[in-house]
């Protein structure tokens, strides 16, 4: 009877251990659904300080390859926020370790194309604060996009980093709008086709491409084109920032209406 007890007792003890780390894992996974989206929510309000707090869950969980990939993701958002002028500071802090992060998401299985990509995009970043390093850069930029479509042909986020070289570099240095708009219709064609993504999958672009398609096709002057992109935004996300308070009102009073 007291061996039947004692067992009762060990028993009763490894199953509240257990029903204890299942508790703490779900939290765990809640707090990073909560992350994850709180990072999406700054993207379509332009939040520094969302996505900084976004960042911080994600870094304490580094180990975990997802939130890895996710703190990346933010470390590359960040980077675009702080490439502009007067936010150098936010930049070289985060630069090195958004790097170093990419890279090993670049030789993690599952990952290389994603950790490719975000690479790719994060020297584009480096040489929107620093214009001189596209001369160094912009030939590792395409070979890692190459690496990484090569990998995954249907990663709509490396025809996304792709197309905005092609929008952003100079024709006299292979830059093309007309190959930007390609680049950004494959993203939209491979997002549109993609069944329904889990939200701890990476899943960031579609707005984006959107975007970009409309930014192509406004400097095109197919102005019907552009206003159709950011409307479809609009429709999708009514609050996304940059398109209702900027890009939308200015395309508008452009074309006179």
């Amino acid at each position: 009877m007291k061996n039947v007890i004692q067992l009762l007792i060990i028993l009763s003890l490894v199953i509240t251990n257990l029903l204890s780390a299942q508790n703490q894992d779900r939290i765990e996974e809640n707090k990073i659904l909560e992350a994850i989206n709180l990072a999406d929510k700054a993207l379509v309000v332009y939040n520094k300080d969302m996505l900084l707090k976004a960042r911080e869950v994600f870094e304490k969980e580094s180990d975990n390859l997802t939130c890895l990939f996710f703190q990346t993701f933010c470390e590359y958002k960040l980077l675009e926020m702080s490439s502009r002028p007067g936010n150098g500071d936010l930049f070289d802090k985060i630069y090195d370790t958004a790097v170093e992060n990419a890279e090993q998401l670049s030789s993690a299985e599952g990952f290389e194309s994603e950790g490719k990509t975000l690479l790719a995009g994060i020297y584009m970043m480096k040489i929107a604060s620093n214009p001189m390093s596209a001369v160094s850069l912009t030939t590792k930029i395409h070979a890692l996009l190459d690496e990484a479509q090569s990998i995954n042909s249907s990663n709509p986020r490396s025809y996304i980093i792709r197309g905005i070289m092609k929008f952003q570099t100079p024709a006299m240095f292979g830059g093309s709008l007309e190959d930007a708009v390609k680049n950004f219709s494959k993203a939209i064609q491979l997002f549109e086709k993609e069944d329904q993504v889990e939200p701890v999958k990476p899943h960031w672009g579609y707005l984006e491409s959107i975007i970009w398609m409309g930014l192509a096709q406004e400097k095109l002057e197919n102005f019907d084109a552009a206003k159709f992109a950011y409307q479809k935004v609009l429709n999708l996300e009514p609050d996304y920032t940059w398109v209702k308070y900027s890009l939308l009102p200015n395309l508008l009073k452009k074309i006179g209406n």
